[in-house]
């Protein structure tokens, strides 16, 4: 009778320690587990507060562009509005950002254009620029320029931006080439009555003999 008593006590505390033992594990996962939840939501509100701050740093960045474009063109509070919401929906729909969009028209408005010469102008800025690849505030200035060169009004950019666009793609001229053969030929070429198509063309043809003649050189 005692060796029975004393087997069960003996089984009883080996259960006892066993159920003991699993409850032990058991917490410890839970703490674990509770442990990497708690990094995880550490790691996500850093994530959220990194994304925030990038946030607010880009629309003080879009704020201020405006704010230049204003300054510049003097534009009215009213037109300031049409500005902005005019690069916020431009840049949504394009592959440029509001911001760069804003730094196109602060270079329209450099070279003189109104708000609405600006807000009509600056889809085919954006046009060219994108086909182009090149920056956006030059292309900008090329285009601005263009225009004022050749007489054209701000609702011809469009044209204007198919025009550059082809001579950048299908000629050797780049922008770059462009804004400076227009900045010297362009004058004389429109005084003359020769066309901005006509131009562009003879700067492509002239550029894509300058570099076979550099080859040669080089050869």
């Amino acid at each position: 009778m005692s060796g029975l008593n004393i087997s069960f006590k003996i089984s009883a505390i080996d259960d006892f320690s066993d159920t003991m033992k699993n409850l032990s594990s058991q917490t410890s996962k839970a703490l674990d587990t509770a442990g990497t939840i708690g990094k995880g939501m550490t790691a996500a509100g850093i994530g959220m507060a990194a994304g925030l701050g990038l946030a607010v740093k880009t629309a003080t960045d879009f704020e201020s562009q405006i704010s230049r474009v204003a300054a510049i063109s003097g534009a009215s509070a009213s037109e300031l509005d049409q500005l902005r919401q005019s690069a916020m929906e431009l840049g949504a729909a394009s592959s440029k950002s509001a911001s760069e969009v804003a730094k196109g028209q602060e270079e329209l408005a450099k070279l003189g254009m109104s708000t609405q010469e600006i807000i009509s102008a600056m889809p085919g800025v954006i046009s060219a620029a994108e086909a182009s690849g090149s920056d956006m505030a030059q292309t900008a200035e090329v285009m601005a320029s263009s225009l004022n060169i050749f007489g054209l009004e701000a609702s011809e950019s469009s044209r204007v931006a198919d025009i550059l666009a082809q001579s950048a793609n299908n000629t050797a001229a780049d922008i770059t080439d462009l804004q400076f053969a227009l900045k010297y030929a362009g004058p004389p070429a429109a005084a003359l009555g020769v066309s901005m198509e006509e131009t562009t063309a003879a700067i492509g043809l002239m550029t894509k003999q300058h570099w076979s003649v550099a080859e040669k050189s080089a050869a």
